[in-house]
């Protein structure tokens, strides 16, 4: 009878679906022909994993990237690549360091600040910074062309290896410089070590001098 025939189809449809979910064809494992039988197919025993979605990696923000390069730009912008990196290394060495802020703008931008209310932003005092650009009263825009252009591919470079744990530090960890050139050097640098001397700059490392 007809209610004996809808039982007899739900049987087999039923049937046919628990057989196609379970059937090697429709298996999630990748497979592939085997090379004496192009009839068989074998299930390619894989990595389990072989599916999922890999974690991402630690990602820095355009904020970062940005003020590394300026930092790069205007230290370090007529240097060899060298000269540039070692400025990265001390921002990076910076952001590592309990004594300084955690994050790279926050290194490149430290500093005493006040409130202006016509630009109605905080902006450094003058000359009152650890990066003398960033607090020179002078245009904090890089100009276009091949400087900025390296020093911004550096900055992400940089950025990139040091998140993956591969940044070499050419600097043996210093987190002080100035430049070579000054006729009198910082009184602090009489409390350091230098860890290098890389084109204009000379590096120093948070230790007392043992003489």
């Amino acid at each position: 009878d007809t209610s004996m025939v809808k039982i007899v189809r739900m049987f087999l449809a039923l049937f046919a679906t628990l057989w196609y979910t379970t059937s090697q064809l429709n298996s999630s494992a990748p497979f592939y022909i085997d090379s004496n039988s192009k009839s068989s197919i074998i299930e390619k025993m894989g990595d389990t994993n072989y599916y999922q979605t890999p974690e991402p990696k630690i990602k820095y923000s355009s904020a970062d990237a940005d003020c590394l390069a300026k930092n790069i730009y205007f230290e370090a912008g007529v240097e060899s690549t060298a000269g540039k990196l070692a400025v990265a290394n001390v921002t990076i060495n910076r952001k590592l360091n309990v004594n300084y802020p955690n994050t790279i703008c926050g290194v490149v931008q430290e500093g005493i600040h006040y409130y202006d209310a016509e630009l109605k932003d905080h902006v450094p005092v003058r000359n009152r910074c650890q990066f003398s650009w960033y607090c020179d009263g002078r245009t904090d825009i890089p100009n276009e062309g091949k400087t900025w252009e390296s020093s911004r591919a550096l900055a992400i470079t940089v950025l990139e290896s040091h998140y993956d744990e591969e940044l070499i530090d050419i600097t043996d960890g210093a987190i002080f410089y100035h430049a070579n050139w000054m006729k009198k050097y910082p009184s602090w640098s009489k409390q350091k070590i230098i860890m290098a001397s890389i084109d204009r700059h000379i590096f120093y490392g948070n230790k007392r001098k043992l003489y």
